[in-house]
């Protein structure tokens, strides 16, 4: 996929990362408990200065406020980091992914279906999530809207989307190459969707491959 070699250029110094780490989580939730700041260390040397699994994994440990929750992140994380692995920065991405509702977690996955960096209105995006039924809290597309752009603010919040701007007078939305490369590693190693999407990376298919119900 390409991005062994950048990602591992672009690791942070161990005093860098933990800057990184404490600005995303904010003081208000390293103030919560009084050993959250220790445990807050523990999660990140965890990402391995891996800046953009800094900023996802401590913007998702923002809002935990409990140690209760601190430790179990950290179990969650020791699982995460998985032996022979194409590029170790995925499993740490996925422990963001895996906290997402199940809504969120389908229409994210639903982006892979578009190349790397490909910009789509975040309107046109929410009505192919209404009309491939991942949109299930109303009927009608104008309702829809509402919950998708709910999703999709949270999407981009979580920095698994990233704001590409407006273009033609509509706001729209891309996935960073690297995100996009865990989101096919995702659909390929856990099938996470049961045969609900079928990506085949640039086979320039001209029909609909057969493919066993």
């Amino acid at each position: 996929m390409g991005t062994r070699n950048k990602i591992k250029k672009d690791c942070l110094e161990p005093e860098k990362a933990w800057e990184l780490f404490q600005d995303n989580v904010r003081d208000e939730t390293l103030n919560s408990h009084p050993d959250i700041q220790n445990l807050d260390k523990q999660v990140d040397e965890r990402c391995s200065g891996l800046p953009l699994a800094l900023v996802i994994i401590s913007n998702d440990m923002a809002c935990k406020t409990t140690l209760r929750e601190w430790k179990y992140a950290i179990e969650m994380l020791k699982r995460y980091v998985l032996p022979k692995i194409e590029n170790e920065v995925f499993p740490l991405l996925k422990f963001s992914y895996d906290n997402l509702p199940d809504a969120t977690m389908k229409c994210f996955l639903y982006y892979c279906m578009y190349p790397e960096d490909y910009c789509i209105p975040k309107k046109r995006l929410v009505e192919y999530w209404f009309w491939e039924g991942l949109l299930n809290e109303f009927d009608r597309i104008s309702e829809a809207q509402m919950q998708g752009d709910n999703i999709t603010n949270s999407l981009l919040k979580a920095c698994l989307l990233e704001n590409g701007g407006e273009i033609h007078g509509e706001d729209h939305v891309k996935m960073y190459d690297v995100i996009c490369d865990m989101v096919l590693w995702i659909t390929h190693e856990f099938e996470t969707i049961e045969n609900t999407l079928f990506v085949k990376v640039r086979a320039k298919l001209l029909e609909e491959p057969d493919v066993k119900a």
